[in-house]
């Protein structure tokens, strides 16, 4: 095989990914312009082209979707106590200064 021709062949597939997700994006802000909607409707439309996104993002890739919960549950076991922790001890440190 020749390198060119498979790199050729990754940066058209990253292309056309970037492209699809550029007109989800594009579609999803112009129903949102176009209808006058209210703040649920907005977010309910952004929120169900993101998810879209996500989904297409992550078939790309070779992953399936479900792996977006175990990402989660990573998150909240790992990452989310640690910024819990920074803001409570920001939150001591102004008490404190108050006092």
């Amino acid at each position: 095989m020749d390198n060119g021709v498979v790199l050729g062949e990754i940066i058209m597939r990253y292309l056309v990914i970037g492209l699809i997700v550029a007109l989800i994006t594009v579609f999803a802000f112009f129903i949102i312009m176009r209808l006058d909607l209210n703040a649920l409707g907005k977010y309910s439309i952004i929120g169900v082209s993101s998810i879209f996104v996500l989904f297409l993002l992550l078939q790309s890739f070779g992953y399936h979707f479900f792996i977006v919960f175990s990402l989660i549950e990573w998150l909240t076991k790992f990452v989310l106590p640690w910024i819990i922790l920074y803001w409570l001890i920001r939150a001591i440190k102004i008490i404190e200064k108050r006092r």
